[in-house]
């Protein structure tokens, strides 16, 4: 007798994260659907799910989560990694959420207008120590002497002239206050800039955008990253003030 042989290949590795804190979403009452139809990912840790063997066709993925904004995505396995295609999934928390603290919204239209996303001012992970060309090594510190943890993905890194940021991705940790980049940074200049978590926001084919953060009972302000078709602008805006970007 023949001995049978079962392969099992990794289709889609989705991580989803609360944008406004960068916590990993442990809510258990989620909704998958691949081109309107419900799916069922298997679990893993927590906020971490994944398809085994469920093909490599592009489709539309929608999320559903308890407490957050509804999520949609085309998913286009030719962006993906081949080796493991893995998607990071942020979520908007609602303003009916029922559990944390209260959020405020910046929204508006922008024709042309593809992503929006934005960075704390008042709120720095650490600061650009240096930066290897050759390496894509950036080296921070913070102020306080006290431990550096860069434990999510996307960054923004604020220009000397403090009017707009280059965002950079965390490819790898080499230590606690040394990490890969995915790209070479552009900034020639990076000592003492300050290094903030990206939060992100939606956009419809509309250009209608939504943005949320945290209600800190502040007025923090906020770096807002428009990307249109054919250009990037910044602004600087606080959240508990009537502000639209025409």
């Amino acid at each position: 007798m023949e001995a049978s042989v079962f392969r099992s290949r990794l289709d889609l590795l989705i991580r989803i994260i609360d944008t406004t804190t960068g916590a990993y979403v442990e809510e258990r009452n989620i909704v998958f659907k691949r081109d309107g139809i419900p799916v069922r990912p298997e679990p893993r840790n927590p906020g971490t799910y994944i398809f085994i063997n469920t093909g490599r066709e592009d489709f539309l993925m929608q999320i559903e989560v308890f407490g957050y904004e509804v999520y949609k995505k085309e998913v286009r396995y030719e962006e993906l990694d081949e080796r493991l295609p893995e998607c990071d999934v942020f979520l908007m928390p609602s303003e009916s959420m029922s559990k944390g603290e209260q959020v405020l919204s910046y929204s508006g239209t922008l024709p042309f207008l593809k992503t929006i996303e934005a960075v704390c001012l008042g709120r720095p992970v650490c600061f650009a120590n240096s930066f290897s060309a050759k390496t894509n090594a950036l080296s921070v510190f913070i102020g306080s002497g006290g431990r550096v943890s860069l434990e999510d993905r996307y960054y923004g890194l604020l220009h000397s002239d403090k009017k707009s940021y280059e965002k950079i991705e965390v490819e790898k940790a080499y230590t606690s206050q040394s990490v890969k980049l995915k790209e070479p940074i552009k900034e020639e200049q990076v000592s003492n800039l300050a290094v903030m978590r990206v939060i992100f926001g939606s956009v419809d084919e509309n250009g209608n955008y939504l943005l949320r953060v945290r209600d800190s009972g502040t007025g923090v302000r906020y770096m807002v990253r428009f990307e249109l078709e054919d250009e990037v602008i910044f602004s600087e805006i606080e959240f508990n003030k009537e502000e639209e970007v025409k």
